[in-house]
């Protein structure tokens, strides 16, 4: 079971787009995919149709059972792809959470008592800049992808990740890598995009993955109708491209 975290410390950074359709395109490839919702705006949420669904229970319900993340995970209208949807931090979990002695290592406890061939990817989609939730799938996770829009600014989203990432490794997880930096949005006919992608290859050399997503307003149009790219519009610009990024995160496998 791979655990991938999606995050930029920077907000409007493809996040999302990249958690909610890399894991409909594993899922299209026969992989089957657990897609974890811990950002409040609830985007990925409300993307898949599964904002509001009822839940009794809270992902970092200190009391729940050993089956809680099973007894979360609901289908999708996507097969092989299965979503733990936001839910709201009730306000006594939320306290007994922050004043847990292992508070940062919740996710990750409840982790251990999943069978590890139930999934083959658990993604996480986690809010921009870091919270006490991202900490947890960052102590949950092996590997992190970062999404980067081709513009000047998001690279420091990028610096401020990798420091992030050092205390991480240090204090909480020291097994958790980059698998890879994507760079997305990007418009061949822009030269500060393509610019913007070779420093990149110049800085992170093979972290970055050799598909970048090219700007597609079809991507931007997908979640309106709640659909990923791939049921939106199989053969755009943007469902090639995911597709082939997915492809390059399967690749990946034999390195693991």
């Amino acid at each position: 079971m791979r655990k991938i975290v999606i995050n930029n410390q920077k907000g409007g950074s493809g996040k999302t787009t990249t958690a909610v359709n890399l894991s409909a395109a594993l899922a299209e490839k026969g992989k089957r995919v657990l897609l974890i919702d811990l950002d409040p705006q609830a985007s990925a949420s409300i993307w898949l149709g599964l904002y509001n669904s009822i839940q009794d229970k809270d992902l970092f319900d200190l009391h729940a059972g050993p089956d809680l993340i099973l007894e979360l995970a609901q289908r999708t209208k996507i097969r092989n792809l299965e979503m733990i949807p936001f839910i709201p931090l009730k306000s006594k979990y939320s306290k007994e959470m922050k004043e847990h002695p292992n508070k940062a290592s919740i996710l990750k406890n409840k982790f251990a008592n999943v069978d590890p061939k139930r999934w083959d990817y658990v993604i996480f989609d986690c809010s921009p800049g870091l919270n006490l939730t991202t900490l947890n799938a960052m102590g949950a996770a092996n590997e992190i992808i970062i999404p980067v829009v081709a513009q000047s600014l998001a690279l420091y989203g990028v610096l401020s990740l990798l420091e992030t990432l050092e205390s991480v490794q240090a204090k909480l997880n020291p097994n958790l890598n980059i698998t890879g930096i994507l760079p997305c949005r990007v418009d061949q006919n822009i030269k500060h995009n393509m610019e913007i992608v070779d420093i990149l290859i110049e800085k992170f050399g093979v972290l970055v993955y050799n598909t970048y997503i090219r700007e597609d307003i079809k991507i931007a149009e997908s979640p309106s109708f709640t659909q990923t790219i791939f049921q939106y519009d199989p053969k755009s610009i943007g469902a090639h491209d995911y597709r082939s990024f997915a492809a390059e995160v399967i690749a990946q496998e034999n390195k693991k």
